[in-house]
Order: C-alpha cells, then structure tokens, then sequence
C-alpha cells in the first residue's frame, strides 16, 4: 500500500523519542528508589518520614507556582513551529516564564516564613530542624520551577535529550550521591534537604543555555505572529485551568504523605512512602512515552489528522502497557519481598497499601494518557475537573481512613481517586474526541504481561514461598517468555517501530498494524 501521508503518525520518530526517554525513566526510577532506600536505611523513621513530607509539600509547591505552563508550552509551542510561526514560538517562553517565576518566589517566601507552624503540623520528633529543613527546601524552590518550565520548552521544540540527560539522570544522580555523603558530614535534617535540592542549580543553568540553543536554531521571523497580548492570552486562557489541574494532579501523589505524617506519625509517612514508590518507576515509563507524545499529537490535531492522532493514542496506550504492566504486576505479587527491603520495620505495615496501588495502576495504564488528549485537544477544563474530582475523593477518603487504617487507609484513598480520573477521562474522550485508547496490541499486550509477571510468579510463590528466592524463580521463565511474546507479536504491538533507532533505519517504512488489524506500511522520514 501507499506510504502514510506526512502529516500521519511518525512512528519511527515517537519510538526514538520515547525510547531515549524511557532510558532516563529507567534511570530516574531505579534512582529514586535508591534514594529511598538509603534515606530509610541511613536515618531513624522519624527522620525519614518527615524528609519525605517535606519533600512532597516543596513538589506540590513547585506544582503550584509552576501554573501547568508545561501543557501550555507543549501544546502552543508545537503548534506554533508546525505552522511556521517561530516569531510566536519565540515569544510563549517569556510569556509563560515570567508569571512562574514570580509566583515561584511568592511561594518560597510563604513556605520559609509558615516553617515552623508546618513542622509542628507535620508531627516531628524535633519541630525546631524540620523547620531548618523547611526553609533549605524554600531557597531552592524557584530554581526547580524554572528548571521545569525550561525543560518544557525544549520538549515543545520537539527534542527529549535536554529533559533526559537534565533532569532524569544528572538531577537524579546528584541527588543520590549527596544523601550518600550527607551522613558523613552532618547528621542534621537540613543537610539532607540541601544535598537533595542542591542539583537543581545546575540543572538550571544546563537548561536555560540548552533552550538558548534550540531557540537561536531556528528561522530568524516567520509567519504571520500575533501581538504578545495575543498570544498571552490564548497561552493563559487554555493554560489556566491547566494550572489548577496539575496542582490537583501533584498533590493527589503527594498529599496523602504529608496528611499521613500530620494524621497519623512521621514513622508511618516513612512506610508509606516505602510502600508506594514503586509507582515512580511505573510512572516514569509512562511518562517516556507521554512526553513524546504530547507534541506529536499537538501538531496532528493542529493540522486536522485526527486518524493520525487516534492512531498515536492507541500505539501510545498499548507501548504503557508492555512498559508498565510488568512492573506492577511483579510488585503485587511480591509485595512482601519488595517491602522486606527497607527493614524489617518496614515490611508487615507496607504489604496491602502495595497490593492495592498496584491493581490500580494496572487499571490506569490500560486506559492510557487521556489526560494528555484531553490537554492537547483544547479540554484543560475538563482534565481540570477530573483531577480535582479525584483529589476531592482522596483527601475525603485520607481523613476518614488514615486515622483507623493508616497506610492501608491511605493507599485505598489513593486507588478510588485514580479510578475516579480515569473512568471519567474515559467516558470525555469517547464522546467528544471519538477515541478510543484500544489498539490493534493491546489484548496481547495484556495477555503477555499476565502470564508473565502474575501467573507464572504466583504459581512460583505457591510453591516456593513469599520470599526472594521463590521470586526469581517465577521471574527468570516469565522474563524470557514475555520477551518471546513481545518479538512474535512486534508487528500487532508496533514494536517494529523501532527499527528506527538501528543506524540506516531512520529512513524508509516500517509494517505496523493499523487500527483495523490490517498491516500497514508507515513512512518514517529522519528525525
């Protein structure tokens, strides 16, 4: 058959997108749950638990003053090089930096001067150095948001590497290296706070001068730009309710540790956070092929290709799964063995608030990003609503069931409001967008992954007992299966996609299946 339009989905370029950036998710996540570890293993509960607190209500801040200017980025900047405006495309940066800034200043000011009362609020052991910590944390605040904000920027011009290399290695990595140094130079809380915020200075300057570059690439004028008012305020009045929506949306991840530790103790915020950061990892993976989707979908609904945008959304769908599923598949099923290794202390609390966030977010992958074709189709409202519909069910649910369940409570709050979202997203995208997140992969997606990572495990548990060893055993012939699985359903998956990242593929077709079922050939021109 004849190749795909141009303006269809560029398979070959999403895969080397969402393959280098799924590098850097791999890398965050395994990081991050190093930090953790160390963090758990290196000071008391107390300690630990009310670090984490703190560093959960710096990135709910840093959610807030950042004012979802990274939908507003991905989706004007995108739109705006496709149609040859890079007058305008230069121009969004400013118009979405300054109010950030300013409003990340306000937010660190607020946040050094409340300390005190909010350590007493958080239940430290010793209110007087988590207040120090507290306002370490404030110093750092505006340069993590600017960071951000620039790093959005440089994936609206289409190129991951700047968020990769940035902030999902070099940030993390520096931040797992200073806590490792941390106890041997100081036992103070604050000295932990400094050596995790500490590498967003860097990371700042590395991405101001990388988004310097981009911009200064392009065409010096170019189509026919609006006034600054203009584009203001069709930035603002698209990215508004954005801002509320992403607040709601950090905080639904955050909130309930810092209500754990106000509700409940810091020792148990501690095992909480143990409990649920597997969800990073899994995150991370969706987040490698959300990123590289958002402004490839941009540019196709700006250009009317809604087959190519409902094709990108199926692919992307079913690419979370393979990613994601056998993730938290292997944590529900070895939840004990996962648990046992932050301490013993650790291990009886955490089981079931592991088990349940897992299942949920088997259930929240299989939907796929709807918040992001909601976002990138003009619904910023909408993903509004849906994110403040779920926090509502999380905080309600937090305080009526951290009391009596503590971090069992909190991870069932946790599951309603992620089914809440994504049962919602669901039913919008369907009806006003006529999507569907199905693809021609996904049943095998699914039916790879369970076999895989939940039957043949289980069956291993039965018969060799929740422990590591039982464990391995389950995983060694679920791994090589389901790698098996993956190369005889490529085509039906659009693993074949990635033919593109081998040197001389980055020209020519490749076969993917269309949404029919039928082999298709897709044209994928050099990234």
């Amino acid at each position: 058959m004849s190749a795909q339009p141009a303006t269809g989905p560029n398979l070959g370029r999403l895969a080397r997108g969402g393959a280098l950036n799924l590098a850097g998710a791999m890398s965050a996540g395994v990081l991050g749950l190093a930090l953790i570890f160390i963090v758990a293993h290196g000071h008391d509960q107390a300690t630990a638990g009310a670090f984490f607190a703190a560093t959960s209500l710096f990135i709910i801040l840093g959610a807030a003053a950042g004012l979802g200017s990274d939908a507003g980025l991905l989706r004007w900047l995108p739109r705006h090089l496709a149609l040859g405006d890079h007058v305008a495309a230069r121009r969004v940066l400013p118009i979405a930096l300054i109010p950030v800034t300013v409003l990340a200043v306000v937010a660190a000011a607020g946040l050094a001067l409340a300390a005190p009362t909010l350590a007493a609020v958080l239940g430290a052991d010793d209110p007087g150095q988590v207040t120090v910590m507290l306002r370490v944390l404030a110093a750092f605040l505006p340069l993590a948001v600017v960071q951000d904000t620039l790093l959005a920027a440089t994936r609206g011009h289409g190129t991951m590497r700047p968020t990769v290399l940035i902030d999902k290695m070099f940030r993390q990595i520096a931040q797992v290296g200073g806590v490792l140094v941390v106890p041997l130079a100081s036992g103070h809380p604050a000295a932990l706070a400094f050596a995790w915020a500490l590498p967003y200075l860097p990371g700042l300057l590395a991405a101001a001068l990388w988004y310097r570059r981009l911009a200064a690439a392009g065409p010096a004028g170019g189509g026919d730009s609006a006034s600054v008012r203009g584009l203001a305020g069709d930035f603002w009045r698209y990215t508004a309710p954005r801002a509320v929506g992403y607040i709601c949306q950090q905080a639904l991840q955050r909130a309930d540790i810092v209500l754990m530790a106000a509700l409940s103790s810091p020792r148990d915020a501690a095992v909480y956070t143990a409990a649920t950061r597997f969800i990073v990892i899994g995150q991370l993976g969706t987040q490698a092929v959300q990123n590289v989707m958002q402004p490839a979908v941009s540019r196709l609904l700006a250009l009317e290709d809604r087959a190519g945008a409902q094709r990108i959304f199926a692919v992307a769908t079913t690419w979370t799964v393979v990613l994601t599923w056998p993730v938290h598949l292997t944590v529900a099923v070895g939840a004990p063995v996962y648990m046992s290794t932050f301490g013993s202390e650790y291990a009886d609390a955490g089981q079931w608030p592991t088990v349940i966030l897992a299942t949920a977010m088997l259930l929240a992958t299989a939907t796929g990003p709807l918040d992001v074709m909601l976002l990138m189709a003009g619904h910023s409202g909408l993903s509004l609503a849906n994110n403040a519909a779920a926090l509502a069910v999380n905080i309600a649910l937090n305080l009526v069931l951290i009391p009596e369940l503590g971090p069992t409570g909190a991870a069932t709050a946790w599951a309603a409001a992620i089914v809440t979202r994504n049962l919602l997203g669901m039913v919008q995208v369907r009806r006003l967008l006529a999507m569907s997140p199905r693809g021609a992969g996904m049943p095998l997606a699914v039916l790879a992954a369970v076999l895989a990572f939940g039957i043949v495990p289980l069956a291993a548990r039965a018969v060799f007992g929740a422990n590591p060893a039982g464990l391995a055993i389950g995983l060694i012939p679920g791994v090589c299966g389901y790698l098996v699985l993956l190369w005889v359903g490529r085509d039906r998956l659009a693993l074949t996609a990635f033919a593109a990242l081998l040197p001389g593929r980055r020209g020519g077709g490749r076969t993917v299946p269309s949404d029919d079922d039928s082999p298709r050939r897709v044209h994928v021109p050099d990234a």
